[in-house]
């Protein structure tokens, strides 16, 4: 038998939340009273009924007696228990001032940093925008000019731009309605086999060490020479792990010793640029760095954000690398 005070918390409940039985007459917009007892829908901290697992859920954010984090379906003895919860658990994104968690870290940032004057670098509170806009962002740190956001570093910064530029770059590949903002990102799509057009990142090594006959990006001490005289890349040739890669308790990879509690897993690294050669190069005959790199996108997205000497020679560079990279639009489209 329900408590009276069950009986009035489920009125309640039934009151804001509403019922799915009406009166018959189909003019009348009251509703039946509430099914009183129903255990499927039983709250364990206060042994009450509820018609609905709706109106349990609502019981269990609404009253004071309860502390729960929907969540991760916890429940805690106190609020001070809860906050602390939320404040250590890697799962959320909260602020304390306000006590409200956000979806992610991001939106919490941009929250502190926009109403309670926070800079993230110094992990410092102003007293007033303009003591932070004068006296220390703009003079101290690299600042998002799109959002108030602060970096580290250059590098961070440039990065970070890269996501508030307009996606107008459409990809060519048949039935593919995506678009990117930068060259670097549209490559990276179709290496990664998820274009509708299905092309792969074996498909876009090989297009450009056949379209780069003068190995300007193309390092050919990678490459393998074929009995026809052309050049492939090792890793043309793929990679499959078996149930041998089983080491106990995990499937291993033999290359890095990673481990993965799936086989699937495990392939889908082995297919991956996580142990691609890098037959692709900065070029420093147009006063690059040389440095190496596995992917196409990850060599495009260094001379887009162009760290090394390679900015002085930008126009040459795109100019070049726009010729090899043309033979690769055609590929499965």
């Amino acid at each position: 038998m329900l408590s009276w005070f069950g009986v009035i918390v489920n009125w309640a409940q039934y009151l804001l939340n509403g019922s799915d039985t009406q009166c018959a007459d189909s003019d009348c917009t009251a509703f039946s009273p509430p099914q009183l007892v129903d255990p499927t829908h039983q709250c364990a901290a206060c042994n009450i009924n509820f018609v609905s697992a709706q109106a349990l859920a609502n019981q269990r954010t609404s009253f004071p007696v309860h502390y729960t984090c929907l969540q991760c379906n916890r429940e805690f003895v106190s609020l001070e228990a809860r906050k602390a919860h939320y404040t250590q658990s890697s799962h959320h994104h909260y602020c304390e001032i306000c006590d409200e968690d956000f979806e992610s870290e991001v939106k919490l940032d941009l929250h502190l940093e926009i109403f309670h004057l926070y800079c993230r670098v110094c992990d410092v509170f102003f007293p007033s925008q303009n003591d932070k806009d004068e006296n220390h962002a703009f003079n101290s740190h690299h600042y998002c000019p799109s959002c108030p956001r602060g970096f580290k570093t250059e590098n961070d910064l440039v990065h970070h731009v890269r996501t508030h530029l307009p996606k107008a770059l459409p990809c060519p590949g048949k039935k593919c309605n995506r678009s990117f903002a930068l060259p670097a990102d549209l490559i990276r799509h179709m290496e990664s086999g998820g274009c509708r057009s299905r092309v792969t990142r074996h498909d876009i090594d090989k297009a450009v060490i056949a379209y780069d006959r003068a190995r300007v990006i193309t390092d050919v001490s990678h490459l393998l020479l074929g009995s026809d005289g052309e050049y492939t890349t090792p890793s043309a040739a793929h990679v499959w792990a078996t149930n041998d890669s089983w080491n106990g308790s995990a499937f291993e990879c033999v290359v890095c010793h990673k481990t993965f509690q799936r086989l699937a897993h495990l392939n889908d690294h082995l297919q991956s640029p996580a142990h691609a050669d890098e037959i692709y190069k900065c070029p420093a005959a147009y006063g690059g760095c040389a440095a190496q790199f596995g992917t196409l996108s990850a060599l495009v997205q260094h001379v887009e954000i162009a760290t090394c000497g390679i900015s002085k020679f930008q126009g040459q560079v795109h100019t070049v690398m726009d010729k090899i990279t043309r033979g690769t639009r055609g590929l499965g489209f």
